[in-house]
């Protein structure tokens, strides 16, 4: 039930207001493609928190998406990322994927429980407990999670791994982009997209940049709050506008204040 009133909260006042050699580096890296379009070179230490996520596919470890780290145990993601997976290998301190980083492997993947993959914007969300906890330092850190809703017109950071152009089949690009973008009303995005959207999610677009946006299944990116001065996670990149990412509509990010007491319950942060 407290689940449950967690979303009507959030309905209301919405509507009212140490270093290793990746072994991973030689393996093609993005058999999902992630985009950042017309972002900015993330520099080593910039986002510690973010993660790169591999999983096994055909016998071969692929790069799957981003996630965050909010504890020397636990990864914040999407429930699309790690459903249906039994194991994740989660690479920390990089952002050139072919570089050197902290690796280590999941020792459980946690969708959210109301999670419907047909359906994966409303409740895309999902938790990674770390086999072996991280020790933090200056390119390992956690991120502080959101416990109040995000504002309209917020201006937020988008960071990920991948190419710059939605079009391209490259995958040279293994370096982590950001980009800054401008939350919107839902109303505005609902007229978009349709009913699909919920309280339980926020969009942000370019604002006056003409394109600026995440792109082709990049869920899992941090959304972020005060970047340079108290970076606060405040949503992860769900699915919406991936296959728009050049035309400058928005993409959809779910509330992390939304879920924050499913995730102080499963992981105690």
């Amino acid at each position: 039930m407290k689940y449950i009133a967690t979303f009507i909260i959030c309905f209301v006042l919405l509507w009212a207001t140490p270093l290793q050699k990746s072994p991973l580096k030689k393996v093609p890296a993005k058999d999902i493609d992630s985009r950042i379009i017309d972002g900015d070179l993330a520099v080593l230490g910039q986002f510690p928190w973010q993660v790169a996520l591999y999983i096994t596919h055909a016998s071969t470890i692929q790069f799957r998406c981003s996630g965050s780290i909010i504890s020397v145990q636990w990864i914040l993601t999407t429930a699309s990322n790690i459903y249906g997976f039994d194991s994740v290998t989660v690479v920390a301190g990089v952002v050139d994927l072919n570089g050197s980083g902290v690796l280590t492997q999941s020792s459980e993947v946690i969708p959210y429980y109301d999670f419907n993959p047909p359906k994966n914007v409303v409740h895309n969300i999902g938790l990674i407990r770390l086999s072996t906890p991280l020790t933090f330092y200056r390119y390992v850190a956690a991120i502080t999670l959101a416990d109040n809703l995000l504002e309209d017109g917020a201006d937020v950071t988008i960071s990920g791994w991948g190419a710059t152009s939605s079009h391209s089949d490259d995958d040279s690009t293994q370096h982590l982009y950001y980009a800054d973008l401008v939350t919107i009303r839902n109303s505005e995005c609902s007229a978009i997209y349709g009913n699909i959207l919920e309280s339980t999610v926020v969009c942000a677009g370019p604002g006056t940049d003409s394109v600026k946006n995440a792109c082709y299944d990049d869920s899992g990116d941090p959304l972020i709050l005060d970047v340079n001065t108290n970076p606060v996670h405040v949503g992860l990149l769900s699915s919406l506008g991936s296959l728009n990412c050049e035309s400058g509509i928005p993409s959809g990010f779910i509330r992390t204040a939304c879920f924050r007491n499913w995730i102080r319950d499963v992981t105690g942060v």
